[in-house]
């Protein structure tokens, strides 16, 4: 959506909420309501507005005195949000494998190829997130997609920690062929399988990268 189509708070948070995923605003980093009202031109209202509503995406901590700051990367919860990753989107591939015909996965055959092209990580993570959410068949699953949707917001911010830090492109694209060939090949077991694999080893090398900056 444009800013320009948006409300001030709105245009506030879509902007902090994409200079946090993209760590340009990193964990533990304070937010100061008046210097980010001097940044957008506005009053304080929409500002306290627009971290409110990161606060309820959980982007954003209110501390006692301190005020807002952004919500630190941790061990904890890069193996928390693995682990939920691995128990709701299995299940959406489940059901997703009992609706999906063949020419439903165009859309991802396109992300896959979209991801292998990409030059930048910005583009990389739209054609993840996009490979992902093409074979849980969403529209007829609703409910469980705002939760990934949820989930993958904050995905987002360690998975790319991983493609910053590590080679981990041409791995992570060969297992979306791999998912989508047991897919297309009705092979449910097989496709939970690899895509089991395919998210714990990407949160193995979230913990290991946020436990290495920690030793």
């Amino acid at each position: 959506m444009p800013v320009a189509s948006l409300g001030m708070s709105d245009a506030i948070a879509m902007q902090l909420r994409s200079d946090i995923l993209r760590g340009e605003i990193v964990g533990g980093d304070r937010l100061r309501q008046d210097h980010i009202a001097a940044r957008f031109g506005a009053s304080h209202v929409p500002v306290r507005e627009a971290l409110q509503k990161l606060g309820a995406e959980g982007l954003v901590l209110f501390q006692p005195r301190r005020g807002a700051m952004v919500t630190p990367l941790t061990q904890e919860d890069a193996q928390e949000i693995t682990d939920m990753r691995v128990e709701l989107e299995c299940l959406a591939l489940k059901k997703a494998m009992t609706l999906f015909k063949i020419t439903d996965h165009e859309e991802a055959r396109e992300a896959i190829a979209r991801g292998n092209t990409s030059e930048d990580l910005d583009q990389l993570m739209s054609a993840n997130w996009d490979f992902h959410r093409s074979i849980y068949a969403g529209e007829q699953q609703p409910r469980l997609m705002n939760s990934l949707n949820e989930l993958w917001l904050h995905n987002e911010r360690y998975q790319r920690l991983v493609f910053e830090t590590m080679p981990y492109k041409l791995k992570s694209q060969q297992e979306h062929v791999d998912i989508l060939t047991a897919v297309e090949s009705d092979k449910c077991d097989d496709a939970v399988d690899l895509l089991v694999k395919h998210i714990c080893e990407g949160g193995a090398m979230m913990t290991q990268i946020l436990r290495d900056r920690l030793a």
